[in-house]
């Protein structure tokens, strides 16, 4: 009688493939590349669009990358569009330079897991919304209607396409090839999961939102991904992270965005003064009510070590 299997853990799905330390070094690089380099081809255009209008009331914000006096709607799309990019250099370098499959950045299983996916994503809607609501009756003052169904439609159907393919980029990078990676150095989930927190605040720390608190929106961000980097590792795989990204984002996209945000929208509500001591408590409530609804009665199973083979 053969020994039960024991399951894949999601930190030895690195074994997988090659993994000498150069194919890392070189395989970031290649990420980069696409993402940054390529992916500047469309940041460019809302540019050229400034170039050939001519209008004085256009101009390039040097340090967000955004340009005023363009439609929101082409600079929106010209940003998720880069997004685009990183996931084919995050499938080049993985499939090619690793020689592993590139479902393995999310999951050990063989297919995706829709429904833990569309559970992540509704509990996250659910509890945003609840927290938004909170923020409105404790001041109301700050949440103003600037719905235009004209506007709205039109942007909401982009937001609908583009903001997912953003978010599970971003999750691609940070919690399947980056935490995986870090899976070489250790396997205390906390340290990894911190790790991991920091990767993912640093590109953000060039967002016009942290001119709201320099401390602690550089906080929020470190518990955006710390959190997800640490669901990730207790549910053995990405799914849960990748659906609460995309319900986060496209909640603030659609219903509640704040008048300062890098990614400017037409939203139902706009938010015109950023509380941030809210947000990374109301934040941090969400996260232990999505880990308990979804991950209390789990045990742990995404940081074991068993031998991986290549077949």
């Amino acid at each position: 009688m053969e020994a039960e299997a024991k399951p894949i853990g999601f930190l030895d799905l690195v074994r997988l493939g090659q993994t000498e330390w150069f194919r890392y070094f070189f395989g970031l690089v290649l990420i980069l590349f696409f993402w940054l380099v390529v992916g500047s081809v469309f940041v460019i255009v809302p540019i050229v669009w400034v170039m050939i209008d001519g209008n004085p009331e256009t101009a390039v914000n040097i340090e967000t990358g955004l340009v005023t006096g363009v439609d929101a709607l082409v600079n929106y799309i010209a940003l998720n569009l880069s997004f685009g990019t990183l996931i084919l250099g995050l499938f080049v370098t993985v499939r090619f330079v690793h020689g592993r499959p590139f479902l393995s950045l999310i999951t050990p299983a063989k297919r995706l897991n829709w429904k833990r996916l569309g559970q992540g994503f509704g509990l996250w809607l659910l509890l945003v919304f609840l927290a938004s609501l909170v923020e409105y009756l404790l001041n109301p003052e700050i949440y103003t209607i600037v719905f235009n169904a004209r506007r709205f439609l039109p942007f909401a159907l982009v937001v609908l396409l583009l903001t997912p393919m953003q978010t599970t980029a971003e999750e691609l990078l940070f919690r399947g090839y980056l935490l995986q990676a870090s899976g070489h150095f250790g396997r205390n989930v906390w340290l990894l999961a911190l790790v991991n927190g920091v990767l993912f605040m640093v590109p953000h720390l060039g967002n016009p939102e942290l001119a709201a608190s320099a401390i602690l929106l550089p906080l929020f961000y470190l518990s955006i991904g710390l959190f997800f980097a640490f669901i990730t590792l207790r549910d053995n795989s990405a799914e849960l992270a990748i659906g609460a990204h995309a319900a986060n984002n496209l909640y603030s996209a659609l219903f509640a965005n704040y008048t300062n945000s890098a990614l400017q929208t037409e939203s139902i509500f706009l938010v015109t003064d950023l509380d941030a001591v809210y947000a990374l408590v109301s934040f941090w409530v969400m996260a232990i009510i999505f880990y308990f609804v979804l991950l209390g009665r789990q045990t742990s199973k995404g940081i074991q070590s068993v031998s991986v083979t290549n077949e």
